[in-house]
């Protein structure tokens, strides 16, 4: 069996693939043995691909973007979540997005992912940042549901299904970053070319057991849903419904494809809110590397 390090932010539904591979054996049929790790902090999983501590990462995808674009090894090879299932939810006291004005909302990532969804849905309601609201980095979004009851910060992005569970508590749901942006490459696979390049088939085979996953959840979803619960720590109705909202929408590629699309909304992001400079070019053909994901 060939190991592999799996890297991601935490238990988060949008990384089902890995989990029903290793649950369901479609690593180990492909003779992988693999080794989960979990960060806590979206630039975390990027360094991890960096410094070799992880083979292949479940990331957002704007770090891997800003290496790539400046001569760096690291590449996105498979699409994860070509849409963001994300809801913006605020305190009780919070009863629109226009009440953020001078309040505090809490970010996994000033440089990645969260930052820049909020940042457009409060651009669209008048609100810029900095100067409107603050950011607070507190996290991944079981931390960021943690500061919201202790209401050590007034909004923040969250996951499903973490978003039901606090509109069932009585928080405000303020709207879906997908209303904002439609096509917005939230998470997507990656690695590093100095592993990937020598290690070619044992990502093929890795990319292969992730995409066979996808593919048996959509016909088990109540088996697929268990296994999310005990994974994510969330009751089988939420992750039934979580599951079934993520197929629904498209947000999980069938194939793992990445949608480009949704990865060109990313690099215009990047530009806008300053996480690159305008100056670096950003293209497709630079960040993504198909050929891993053609001989899966």
């Amino acid at each position: 069996m060939d190991k592999v390090t799996i890297s991601m932010v935490a238990p988060a539904f949008p990384f089902y693939p890995v989990w029903v591979a290793e649950e369901r054996g479609f690593f180990e049929r492909h003779g992988i043995a693999s080794d989960i790790k979990t960060t806590g902090a979206t630039d975390k999983v990027t360094t991890s691909l960096l410094d070799g501590s992880a083979q292949i990462g479940m990331v957002t995808p704007e770090g891997v973007i800003g290496d790539a674009a400046q001569g760096g090894r690291l590449r996105l090879i498979a699409g994860n979540a070509n849409k963001a299932p994300l809801s913006l939810i605020g305190l009780k006291s919070i009863a629109r997005i226009e009440d953020l004005k001078g309040k505090r909302i809490g970010t996994s990532s000033l440089k990645e992912g969260t930052a820049i969804l909020v940042q457009r849905m409060l651009e669209a309601h008048g609100l810029q940042y900095p100067g409107d609201y603050e950011f607070a980095v507190v996290g991944a979004h079981p931390q960021r549901w943690d500061h919201l009851q202790q209401g050590t910060i007034e909004a923040g992005l969250q996951l499903i299904p973490y978003d039901y569970i606090a509109e069932e508590a009585g928080f405000t749901n303020l709207g879906e970053a997908s209303e904002y942006v439609p096509n917005y490459a939230f998470t997507a696979i990656a690695l590093n070319l100095d592993w990937g390049e020598s290690n070619r088939d044992l990502a093929v085979r890795s990319l292969r057991a992730m995409r066979e996953a996808v593919q048996w959840t959509e016909d088990n979803l109540d088996e697929a849903a268990a296994i999310l619960g005990r994974r994510a720590h969330s009751n089988d109705a939420h992750s039934r419904r979580a599951l079934r909202a993520m197929s629904e929408r498209d947000v999980s590629p069938p194939d793992l494809t990445i949608n480009r699309t949704a990865i060109e909304t990313v690099f215009e992001n990047m530009h806008r809110f300053g996480l690159i400079e305008r100056t670096v070019p950003l293209s497709y053909a630079a960040c993504v590397d198909e050929s891993f994901l053609k001989a899966a």
